[in-house]
């Protein structure tokens, strides 16, 4: 059910409507002495309604009578109306004086998961960490993938970098170390046939060696399949074979975790700015849009705002609607590691806007994306907010959640 232009915007036109609507959908052209409202992309907020200063804009089916015959001139309107496309980065159309506003459109429909909040290690080590890549690049590819997974960084550790810079050290080792050899058993010298096969043999082997550790880069795999960067000759020295154990034994002390949980409004509408009025946002609790996902160290908290106020529109002064929302009834299923959230407005006094008018949706579905093997959930509903623990792995029981605490005040 849209808004229609009556005649009090004739040769007025006055813009206040276009600014404060947040699909662009009041459009005119050269030579019309008025705005129209295109009943297709109208999502029935009311935004332009309080801020016409003539009062020209009426719900479709409250017109007054005097003005019916502008509901057939806005049909007529965009029965030849072709809107120019937008075009560039700055938000205006094709002629210079379109909005570039937000559209019903362009909001996604299923949520993605915000990355998972990653450690770090701590400031001080972070330089000698760096400094000490080309010797910590010849030990094992399980110690240097955790400790990669530790820095956080790439700029701080990588296992590929630091394998790279320590390969190209043993081209120069392996020479001088099978040249020495040579000279203590053999008793050879520089300039000799013997002390050069020892530094061709050298460097064949840091060459052969560097070709086995980087194998994964050199030949095809599969893009989920990560790269192992192997180890150096040496690195079956026992303190090297140390190396990976004493890592992780000190990683709490090497490591700084996250100490706040990653928090994103994924699939959520931005309803920051003048142009969103409170109408616009509870419509957006109506569809499901407004909601966020937290990931925390051993589970996910899903966050969904549900509608609180009835939309004021002739729907409701007809059908004599009450102010608040009533609850919505839900459902909720775990599947393929996805939770699905879909809900359902079953309150008899509904019965004959739902479904009828973009404004009443009977309900919603979210898709949320999780990673792990929960085998339950909880759900919280308080204050019109849906709150949905899942854990990453077991039962929500075996989560170490503290509860919230709600205080209110006593009176007398």
């Amino acid at each position: 059910m849209a808004y229609v232009i009556c005649e009090p915007c004739v040769d007025v036109m006055d813009t206040a409507c276009v600014d404060v609507c947040p699909v662009d959908c009041i459009h005119t052209t050269d030579g019309e002495k008025q705005l129209y409202i295109s009943p297709d992309e109208c999502i029935d907020c009311g935004a332009c309604d309080p801020v016409c200063p003539v009062t020209a804009i009426f719900m479709l089916d409250v017109v007054p009578d005097e003005w019916q015959s502008y509901n057939e001139l806005n049909s007529k309107f965009f029965e030849t109306f072709v809107k120019p496309e937008s075009s560039g980065d700055d938000g205006e159309g094709a002629d210079g004086k379109g909005f570039g506003k937000f559209r019903a459109s362009d909001v996604e429909e299923f949520v993605q998961l915000p990355s998972p909040p990653t450690s770090s290690i701590r400031t001080p080590l972070r330089p000698l960490v760096m400094l000490s890549q080309p010797l910590l690049g010849a030990l094992s590819a399980k110690f240097k993938n955790e400790l990669e997974e530790m820095a956080g960084s790439s700029k701080i550790f990588s296992a590929a970098i630091s394998t790279g810079i320590n390969s190209l050290i043993n081209l120069a080792l392996y020479p001088i170390v099978f040249f020495l050899i040579a000279v203590k058993v053999w008793g050879i010298s520089f300039f000799t046939s013997g002390g050069n096969l020892a530094i061709f043999l050298g460097v064949a082997l840091g060459i052969a060696e560097g070709m086995f550790r980087f194998k994964d880069d050199l030949v095809t795999t599969s893009d989920d399949e990560k790269s192992k960067y192997g180890a150096a000759l040496y690195s079956w020295i026992p303190p090297f074979i140390a190396a990976y154990p004493l890592l992780s034994a000190l990683r709490s002390a090497l490591v700084t975790e996250p100490g706040i949980p990653r928090s994103t409004v994924p699939g959520a509408v931005l309803t920051d700015g003048p142009i969103y009025t409170d109408d616009v946002r509870e419509r957006y609790r109506r569809y499901g849009m407004i909601n966020q996902v937290k990931e925390m160290p051993d589970y996910y908290a899903i966050e969904i705002e549900m509608p609180r106020w009835v939309p004021d529109c002739g729907h409701k002064k007809l059908y004599d609607l009450p102010d608040r929302m009533p609850d919505y009834t839900y459902q909720i299923s775990l599947e393929d590691n996805a939770v699905m959230v879909e809900t359902k407005l079953e309150d008899p006094r509904f019965a004959e806007v739902l479904g009828r008018t973009s404004s009443f949706p009977n309900g919603f579905r979210n898709t949320f994306y999780i990673e792990g093997q929960p085998e339950d959930y909880k759900v919280t509903y308080r204050d019109n907010l849906l709150q949905i623990i899942i854990p990453k792995s077991g039962k929500v029981e075996e989560l170490n959640i503290e509860r919230q605490v709600h205080y209110a005040k006593l009176k007398g």
